[in-house]
């Protein structure tokens, strides 16, 4: 079977290898749609993998089973990391902090023609019969916003902005009503607002209650924290580079009483507000997605995206 493989240095190559067998207890899916998630542009991120099997967005047939819920033939969707729900972690609504979901993944990875779900994944795989397949790809990613905007203890009315329109500052967007876009790239600019949502290059500091900051970078984040108004709260969703230092003013903080709120990944409450909501029809792929693509052209859309050139990819299999 075909597969896109991350090989170092910010190359990715098509491979191939043996398909996996069906695990006990778990599932045997045959791909049929699976999105390249921002993260796995990050160099630093991945070249600490090599060599490793991209994609953890996917959406599958089930081709055999080995579990009575996932008969073969139904559609689903496999969160990549799964916890066990009963320890002191999952107990206290801190699922990804849980030895077992650390442990846990597709074998070998979403953007593959087969993928193996093991059977500690199933308790956040979902059946979704009912979706397109595309669709249904986006329940992973859209699940961490589920799980940031939980995090931001944001309330319908609360004035929030989004710093940065890629698509995961999308997928925030669509989901807070009346919420604020914030980029420099007139090009995502555009885009957001052909799905008629708000945006602006440069609002006023002090203008919100909620900002959400997708991008994992210094200026981004030194940005949201001076749009947020005292009192206020922003959510940190991507990462610095290891190592990286921000130069905040502790003082300002303090007498501000800015809260800063780091949001990683998603548990299963956050998946299944997903799958609620795209089965609400609030999110499409194609909102989000810019580019639908054979496996075969998954390297070249990996260096589009690294150069901001293509929103997002997604793989749709033969």
């Amino acid at each position: 079977m075909r597969l896109a493989r991350y090989v170092g240095n910010g190359r990715v190559v098509i491979d191939r290898e043996q398909e996996p067998g069906l695990p006990e207890g778990g599932l045997l899916l045959r791909s049929l749609a699976s999105g390249l998630c921002t993260g796995e542009l990050m160099d630093w991120y991945m070249d600490s993998k090599v060599p490793h099997v991209l994609g953890h967005e996917v959406c599958g047939v089930v081709e055999a089973s080995d579990d009575p819920r996932f008969p073969v033939g139904s559609l689903v969707a496999p969160h990549h990391h799964a916890p066990c729900g009963s320890c002191l972690w999952c107990s206290s609504g801190r699922p990804v902090h849980c030895p077992v979901w650390r442990s846990t993944r597709l074998i070998p990875g979403g953007l593959s023609e087969k993928v193996a779900v093991p059977a500690s994944n199933l308790c956040d795989t979902h059946r979704v019969d009912d979706l397109r397949p595309i669709d249904a790809a986006l329940l992973e990613p859209l699940g961490t916003v589920a799980k940031s905007i939980r995090r931001s203890r944001w309330l319908p009315g609360e004035p929030a902005a989004v710093v940065g329109l890629g698509t995961m500052g999308l997928l925030h967007l669509l989901l807070l009503d009346g919420a604020l876009g914030i980029d420099l790239a007139e090009q995502r600019l555009q885009w957001a607002a052909n799905l008629g949502l708000a945006t602006d290059r440069d609002p006023a500091a002090n203008s919100f209650d909620v900002v959400f900051v997708c991008p994992g970078t210094e200026s981004a984040i030194l940005r949201g924290i001076q749009l947020v108004r005292p009192g206020g709260r922003v959510v940190l969703f991507a990462p610095m580079a290891p190592g990286s230092r921000l130069p905040l003013d502790q003082t300002g903080l303090y007498f501000r009483e800015v809260e800063l709120i780091p949001s990683y990944s998603a548990g299963p409450e956050d998946l299944a507000e997903a799958l609620r909501w795209l089965r609400a029809g609030r999110v499409r792929a194609e909102q989000v997605v810019s580019h639908f693509i054979p496996l075969g052209d998954l390297p070249l859309a990996y260096e589009r995206m690294k150069r901001g050139e293509w929103l997002k990819a997604m793989v749709v299999f033969e």
